[in-house]
């Protein structure tokens, strides 16, 4: 298996010639479910959140994965929202009146939306996640074109230090006909999920590996990007920044 993230009983279980092993958890619907639902935001009420911090004439770009009901109820209510989700099989349930807002990474933003074209930019904490620290950095360059000249990035980050207390070695779950097992580990700045499904018709191991950030190196990015950044709220599980584009 190489350098397959997996360990203790996942690993074994992907020695097995009889078991899948996923390089991507999101080719199968029950491990993406699964994902998201152990990294949401469930301290916060986020209809709330987003209530109180967006206006309505702001133009507001999701970079990331990002609830469906969530997003069509805001789009209801008159919030200029914008989704950009790598994943076509996330985007099950947006609304069709707002699938035109929604981009895939194959779109080249500046030609589809053209430069500084919104007002706040939305990066939930999975999709700091994704990026090694090199990575995010020159993503947080990158973006700073596709927002206003007084525009605000804001940014979901999870709790590192609670992730590497609550980390569980496996747990359980039933998913109609199905068994799914999941277990999780801190390897340094990264966390590490395993999942092993069982049915009647298949057995299959995947992962997903994310980066742990702390607000510090954050506000640390952020200057070296020039903004200017805040902390909104620091909780149990999540903290959310702010940061101002700077000239």
């Amino acid at each position: 298996m190489g350098d397959v993230p997996l360990f203790g009983p996942f690993s074994r279980k992907g020695s097995y010639s009889r078991v899948t092993v996923l390089d991507d958890f999101n080719a199968d619907n029950r491990f993406m479910r699964l994902h998201q639902e152990t990294m949401q935001l469930a301290e916060i009420d986020e209809l709330t959140f987003y209530r109180r911090y967006l206006n309505r004439n702001d133009r507001v770009l999701v970079y990331g994965t990002f609830d469906p009901g969530l997003f069509n109820t805001l789009s209801e209510e008159g919030y200029d929202l914008y989704l950009v989700e790598p994943e076509a099989s996330r985007l099950n349930g947006i609304s069709s009146r707002f699938m035109h807002k929604v981009y895939g990474l194959s779109y080249d933003l500046i030609d589809a939306v053209g430069y500084e074209a919104f007002e706040k930019l939305i990066l939930p904490g999975t999709t700091v996640a994704r990026y090694s620290r090199g990575e995010l950095l020159l993503f947080f360059r990158n973006i700073r074109q596709l927002l206003t000249t007084d525009g605000q990035l804001l940014v979901n980050v999870h709790n590192a230090k609670h992730l590497k207390q609550q980390t569980q070695p496996i747990a359980s779950k039933r998913v109609k006909d199905c068994a799914l097992f999941y277990g999780q580990k801190v390897e340094g700045e990264r966390l590490i999920l395993n999942l092993y499904l069982k049915s009647d018709q298949d057995e299959k191991v995947s992962y997903a590996v994310e980066h742990l950030y702390e607000p510090t190196t954050l506000f640390e990015f952020a200057k070296l990007s020039k903004y200017a950044g805040r902390t909104l709220y620091a909780g149990k599980t999540v903290h959310i920044l702010e940061f101002d584009k700077l000239g």
